[in-house]
């Protein structure tokens, strides 16, 4: 497990270590576009939007990690060794999430650095990023989830594909029932949201979310388990 733990490293230490880049990006962007904000509320528009830049760019390099294992000989030479493909297949979810753990973090510790030195500079900040970056933490891991049963079963360039199709499936089902008001869909989406999104039941939602985060995260990785060797099989080379 341990010689598994170092190939990951090997391979993808310059990916990991992005992840602490990522967490920096709003903390570049805010002081490099300073002069252009004018006011508080606008500070902190301007924060959510670096944050969800950051984590896009933090998914994209995630998925990254994915490329290179789409090959015959691994998956044959894998599974003959004693940690075998699910050993493989668990360091590999082990080390994304890492990621998402190590780009949180650096993100929030950024932010409060950025927080201190703007008391320092007298400027005023509104919100804390918290509330917009934890359930994206969580949302990044729901994604990545899904993506890598499907780079395991066909491939990081098919499984891609094949994963963009679902997925422009899904915004197109979802955007016709927003369109058409069917069954009133827009206005039950709002309203439930706005029941689960309480001050007063905040905690208990993101409380729910991180266990449904937590358990695709395992399924996914059950899923991944089941559906590797069929993958091997049709791998290009």
């Amino acid at each position: 497990m341990t010689g598994l733990v170092y190939k990951e490293w090997k391979h993808n230490r310059f990916f990991i270590l992005l992840m602490i880049a990522c967490g920096l990006l709003p903390f570049i962007m805010i002081l490099y576009n300073r002069d252009i904000v004018t006011n508080t509320d606008e500070m902190y528009n301007f924060r959510i939007i670096c944050t969800v830049i950051a984590f896009l760019a933090a998914g994209g390099i995630q998925t990254m990690v994915l490329m290179g294992d789409d090959r015959k000989i691994w998956g044959y030479w894998i599974t003959a060794t004693p940690e075998g493909y699910r050993g493989f297949i668990r360091v590999k979810y082990e080390m994304v999430f890492a990621m998402i753990v190590l780009f949180i973090t650096s993100l929030q510790t950024f932010d409060r650095l950025f927080c201190a030195a703007a008391a320092d500079k007298g400027w005023e900040l509104t919100g804390s990023i918290s509330s917009v970056a934890v359930p994206l933490a969580f949302l990044q891991i729901i994604l990545r989830a899904t993506d890598i049963p499907f780079a395991l079963r066909y491939g990081n360039k098919k499984g891609g594909i094949t994963k963009l199709i679902y997925s422009i499936a899904f915004v197109i089902i979802i955007s016709v029932l927003i369109l058409t008001n069917a069954g009133n869909f827009s206005v039950i989406l709002y309203e439930s949201g706005e029941k689960l999104f309480t001050e007063d039941n905040i905690s208990l939602a993101l409380g729910i979310v991180c266990m449904i985060a937590l358990t695709a995260y395992y399924l996914s990785y059950r899923i991944s388990c089941r559906v590797y060797l069929k993958g091997v099989e049709q791998y290009d080379h």
